[in-house]
Formats: C-alpha cells, sequence, structure tokens
C-alpha cells in the first residue's frame, strides 16, 4: 500500500477557508496562478509493476520514508523488505535515497546502494521486490496519472471480485495467489461445485499483459463461472475445451488466445479427469512430498485454430495429495545467469512446507528469492489439497 503523499493544494484550501466553497478562479491573475501552479515541474517516483503500477509518489525536501511499518509514508508490506528500509528526498534539485540498513538491499539501476546513491531522473529505484522510476513531471501530470491509476484499480478490483475465495474445509481445500505483474494480467483460475459429489478446477493464461489480456481473462472467466457454454457436459474437459475454442477463435478476438489446465474431481472415486490446451502441466505432489507427477495431455491453446482436438486423461488421487496449478510467470524469472525454466520451478515443489506459511507465500519467497530482480510475468498459482 502506498500512502497518498499531500500535494499543494492550496487554491483549495484558501478558498474552503473563505468558506465559499467555490474554488473557480476569480481573475485573470488567480487563473494564470491556478495555470502556473499545475505546470509546476516537480520530483516524482512512479510504481512499476503489481497492483500499484502507475501510482505516481511526489517527492520533496522533506525526507519520505519507505518499508513494511504501517506507519511509514510509503508502505511496501512485503517480506523481502524491511521494517525500516529506506528514506527517499530531494536536495539541491536531486532525488537522494538512502538505505537504512535493510536486509535485502536498495538498488538504483542494479547497482546497489551501500549508503546513499542519487537516482538521476529515468533510473529505476529497487527497493526488496518493488520498483519504481524516477521521473520529472507536473502536478498536471500526476493528476491525469492518479485518474488513470484509480480507474485501472476498480478494474483491477473487478478481476479479483471474480476469483472464488480460499476454501478450509469440505473434499477439496483450496490456498491461491494472484500478483498480476501490471495493474492488469491475463491469468485467471477458478473452482466450483458441478454437482453434490464433482467439482471443476480449472487455470488460464491469457497471452499478453495489460487491458486487452484482462478483459478476455474476465470474458472467459464469467463464461466458466455461468457454465455459459452451449451443449456442453463440464463434467467433461474435451468438451469444455472444444466449446471454448470455437466460441473463442483469436479472429475475432484481436488476436487473443489462451492456453488452459481443466480438470474434474470425482470425489467418491477420488479420480481427476483433465485436458490441457496449450498449458504446461498441473503437478500433483504426494503427501511424503518424494514425488511431482506432472499432469498434462497435448492439445493447442485455445482460440489458435478452428477444429483443435484435445485428449483426456484421469490420475488416482492420494488422501493428504496437492495439485499445483500455475502460470508460466511462476517460473519464467531471470536470475543472474539466465532465464529459469520449468524443471528449475519443480524442485521447490517437493520442498518441506513451512508452519505459519501457507504455500503459495512459501514458494513466492522461494522464486523472489531466485530471482535477480522484480517478477516481468503475472505470478498465479493455486494448490489444491485433496484431504
Amino acid at each position: 500500500m502506498l500512502r497518498d503523499v499531500p500535494s499543494d493544494r492550496s487554491e483549495e484550501s484558501s478558498a474552503k477557508a473563505s468558506g465559499s466553497g467555490d474554488t473557480r478562479p476569480r481573475s485573470v491573475e488567480e487563473l494564470l496562478r491556478t495555470k502556473s501552479s499545475a505546470d509546476e515541474i516537480g520530483l516524482y517516483l512512479v510504481a512499476l509493476g503489481g497492483r500499484e503500477s502507475g501510482r505516481w509518489i511526489k517527492l520533496s525536501e522533506t525526507p519520505l520514508s519507505g518499508g513494511r511499518d504501517p506507519n511509514l509514508d510509503l508502505v511496501l508490506d512485503n517480506g523481502e523488505i524491511s521494517r525500516l528500509h529506506v528514506l527517499v528526498s530531494v536536495m539541491n534539485g536531486t532525488v537522494i535515497v538512502e538505505d537504512l540498513g535493510s536486509t535485502n538491499g536498495t538498488f538504483v539501476d542494479d547497482r546497489r546502494v551501500t549508503t546513499r546513491a542519487s537516482v538521476p531522473v529515468g533510473s529505476v529505484l529497487r527497493v526488496g521486490d518493488r520498483s519504481f522510476r524516477c521521473v520529472r513531471g507536473s502536478r498536471r501530470d500526476e493528476e491525469s496519472a492518479e485518474k488513470e491509476y484509480h480507474d485501472l484499480d476498480r478494474a483491477a478490483n473487478y478481476v479479483l471480485s471474480l476469483l472464488p475465495a480460499p476454501v478450509s474445509e469440505g473434499p477439496i481445500q483450496t490456498d491461491w495467489m494472484f500478483l498480476p505483474s501490471s495493474r492488469l494480467g491475463g491469468d485467471a483460475f477458478g473452482y466450483q461445485q458441478l454437482d453434490s459429489h464433482t467439482c471443476m478446477l480449472y487455470i488460464i493464461d491469457v497471452c499478453g499483459h495489460g487491458v486487452g489480456a484482462a478483459i478476455h481473462s474476465v470474458s472467459v472467466l464469467n463464461v466458466l463461472r455461468q457454465r455459459a457454454l452451449p451443449r456442453t457436459d463440464f463434467k467433461n474437459p474435451v468438451q469444455v475445451l472444444a466449446s471454448l475454442n470455437s466460441m473463442f477463435q483469436m479472429d475475432r478476438y484481436d488476436n487473443q488466445y489462451f492456453t488452459m489446465w481443466y480438470g474434474v474431481y470425482d470425489t467418491r472415486r477420488r479420480m481427476l479427469t483433465y485436458a490441457c490446451a496449450g498449458h504446461h502441466p498441473g503437478y500433483l505432489v504426494s503427501p511424503d512430498r518424494l514425488t511431482a507427477i506432472g499432469l498434462k495431455t497435448p492439445g493447442l491453446m485455445v482460440g489458435a485454430a478452428t477444429g483443435t482436438r484435445f485428449e483426456a486423461a484421469t490420475a488416482s488421487i492420494p488422501a493428504e495429495s496437492s495439485l499445483y496449478l500455475f502460470s508460466d510467470g511462476v517460473f519464467e524469472i531471470l536470475t543472474d545467469a539466465r532465464q529459469w525454466r520449468l524443471d528449475d520451478f519443480l524442485p521447490l515443489l517437493l520442498e518441506p512446507t513451512i508452519s505459519g506459511v501457507s504455500e503459495c507465500q512459501r514458494l513466492y519467497q522461494a522464486v523472489n528469492a531466485a530471482g535477480s530482480g522484480p517478477l516481468e510475468d503475472d505470478f498465479s498459482l493455486l494448490v489444491v489439497t485433496f484431504p
């Protein structure tokens, strides 16, 4: 969460103090003064990536404190960030950042700040896993960016409202994490009862990022949530993928396509029937955490070609095993040496659980620790446990 940093509202405050409530300029001089104030140039940090992407933070000579502590100016609630991490201020027209002895460091364009450093305009300041670009702009620029930020925030909250709540009791138990790389991403997932003894589980990954990908993702998600596929048995993964492929051909949706993993779990038989559309496997991890079995079938992504054929397979589900469904943003991370592949991520699935830490949080922390910077793609992870 980023706290709003007060900006100069002197004209509005003066008008309210006078009791008139009318903030319109009353003379040419006031009009010019208002325009001058709006065009006044200042220094800002602009958040990059994640739910805060696009947020502008005004900087001044008064130091801005940042860290996990909820009483700071810049609240960065993440395990990678220290309680009191940094101070940022403007000195002689230059942005200065001071690291306050943080554990995971503060970086300017990937150079670690030992004590204090300047942040040139255009440079990227990284605090733990959060990144900000230093920009020079006017209050008018800030207000325009804030309007866009709040509009996108409403859209992001709408996407979140469509995701199902975690389940802690019953024949399946779920935990998930959804962190778009930008304000809006193209990932989605879900699960719901089909009847008294079957439920569906799925994850989709739309190509690209941003508004277009999010709109496509929401369209698919709503079709699945409402089971709005004509002449389709939702207990049959092949029928579901074929119907989605017929409905969402990319030439009718601005060349958007998506990968998908879809499964149906029969609680009485403890049997999972599943099919894939260009998506990497889901992984069934044994209760003793010694094996991770990839569950995958052949098939092109949804929307790429008409008449695509899909195949289904089945897996017996041992008690206390867990199914991990995730987007490629979970494992396609950049390290100092290279970009990870799926095989680099899989050993993390077999590592012991941590008391008091959810599986999603454990894996997110492990991926963050292995990466050399902020995650570049959406991080979407669904863990389903079968008691």
